[in-house]
């Protein structure tokens, strides 16, 4: 086959690919505006089950060969679910090791709205730390595997110092014009002053200060009358473990961070009695999964990491200059 047969037939893949991706999106648009109990299925009664998966960001990711951010994607579904009336429960699957303030706040805040209504359930798989961590303790209970890793209650903010490398090695000089002196605070063009640091660290302070606020609000002042397992998180209990260290679920329901080890199976049981307690005539309920995204690379089984040195690189460096809900 000559270079320019192959050249057409690859337009014409593209071309193919391209119709199909936007009928998908018309429908898919179609279907946000129809009402979320007949847009995800399952009938009345159910418990919408919801993924949090990888880091915690609001930057926008969805296109053709990639899935809608997850965090973004966990966002709608939770506001959809409190509103839609056929959902009576919800379960909020976790694996993420934590990522931008921001975001989970975002995420904390659509949880607490949400369990004001219903019940919300969360489950830590492999790992639900920091910012993974912080989205769950809004939940009326968490359940984690023994084994998993969650806790890595803490702020982290990196910067790159790079101005001897530029300046000595490379001869670059940066020429910086700002209105006060802390505008071009974190630059990696210059080193760092002692004044700067301690900015910083007020700020990390601060964002330190709300994550405990958080979990304090979530957890320790939590009031129910449920007979699903509940496992009380003490004040003292928080200040001692709130120190960036991880641990295991087990671990984490002696320290009294979760309520119970288990899966989805204990969670889906936990979740039957709360909405049995609220509503005793509920005699069948449907787990139906929400907020679904569409991915080419996942529907073909190929991998979205394309880059090994992308994952070598860490993520609070991929971030640099903000506060991180983050284990790394």
């Amino acid at each position: 086959m000559s270079n320019k047969n192959i050249l057409f037939m690859f337009m014409l893949i593209i071309c193919v690919m391209s119709l199909i991706i936007g009928t998908f999106r018309v429908t898919e648009t179609v279907k946000e505006k129809q009402k979320v109990s007949k847009n995800f299925g399952g009938g009345y009664n159910k418990v919408a089950i919801i993924e949090l998966n990888g880091i915690i960001s609001s930057t926008p990711e969805k296109n053709i060969f990639a899935e809608e951010n997850s965090s973004l994607a966990a966002l709608n579904a939770i506001n959809e679910a409190e509103t839609d009336n056929a959902v009576k429960g919800i379960i909020i699957r976790i694996n993420s090791p934590g990522g931008t303030v921001g975001m989970s706040q975002r995420l904390h805040k659509a949880v607490m709205y949400a369990r004001k209504k219903k019940p919300v359930i969360s489950v830590i798989d492999d790992i639900g730390a920091s910012g993974g961590y912080y989205v769950a303790s809004a939940s009326d209970r968490i359940t984690a595997l023994p084994g998993s890793m969650t806790g890595s209650i803490g702020v982290i903010m990196s910067t790159m110092d790079m101005h001897e490398l530029l300046t000595e090695k490379i001869g670059i000089k940066e020429n910086v014009i700002k209105s006060g002196k802390y505008k071009d605070i974190g630059s990696s063009t210059r080193a760092m002053t002692q004044e700067e640091r301690e900015l910083l660290q007020e700020m990390i302070n601060d964002s330190y200060k709300q994550f405990k606020e958080a979990i304090t609000e979530g957890r320790i002042n939590r009031k129910d009358d449920s007979k699903a397992e509940k496992k009380e998180l003490t004040t003292d209990n928080l200040n001692k473990y709130a120190d960036g260290r991880v641990f295991t679920g087990r671990q984490a329901l002696e320290y009294g961070f979760i309520d119970s080890t288990g899966g989805m199976r204990e969670a889906q049981t936990m979740m039957e009695t709360m909405i049995k307690e609220k509503n005793p005539s509920i005699t069948n309920i449907n787990f139906v999964k929400y907020g679904k995204t569409f991915s080419i690379i996942n529907s073909l089984g190929l991998n979205q990491n394309t880059s090994a040195i992308d994952g070598l690189i860490p993520q609070s460096m991929k971030h640099a200059r903000k506060p991180l809900y983050l284990w790394e």
